[in-house]
């Protein structure tokens, strides 16, 4: 049996999500599941964080409401001279019901990916392989998610927010 093949496709949206290729031919987004954690308070990003910026996956349900699917905000700090990656991912429901907070930091190679997905990890998303890729990528590939467990969702989108 031979081993998955892994390649980046055009999400038909101007920024690009990594996708699995299966043996049979389909394709899997990123994300294989998401078992929610309750809420267990807030956990924010220190105030030495800094060059954050805040990308929140927004999804619409029947009437034209916005629901929040996502929350992950991104930021930078160092220690002894080397750059750290923050990344602060909060969890919501399918019905927009906010779930688990998690934070991680990483330093490193591909720093922003690790951080993002350790943080969603965290907060109960399992994912399939997947080669590193940009935060708002992952973000799509969860709204992807959302979509196929809950067809009601639809036109899930990425809006992003930078503070300097």
């Amino acid at each position: 049996m031979p081993a998955p093949t892994y390649f980046v496709r055009s999400a038909g949206r101007d920024t690009q999500s990594t996708r699995l290729s299966m043996e049979n031919g389909g394709e899997v987004d990123m994300i294989k599941d998401f078992k929610p954690q309750p809420f267990g308070g807030p956990n924010p990003l220190p105030d030495y964080v800094f060059d954050t910026r805040t990308l929140t996956l927004v999804g619409t349900v029947p009437g034209g409401y916005k629901i929040t699917l996502g929350r992950l905000t991104i930021g930078e700090t160092k220690s002894g001279g080397n750059l750290l990656t923050h990344a602060l991912f909060e969890s919501f429901s399918d019905h927009g019901e906010r779930l688990r907070v998690a934070r991680t930091r990483v330093s490193g190679y591909d720093r922003e990916f690790i951080a993002a997905r350790n943080a969603m990890i965290e907060t109960g998303i399992d994912f399939f392989p997947t080669l590193p890729c940009s935060c708002e990528a992952i973000l799509e590939s969860l709204g992807d998610w959302f979509v196929v467990q809950n067809p009601e969702i639809t036109q899930p989108v990425v809006v992003s927010q930078t503070c300097h």
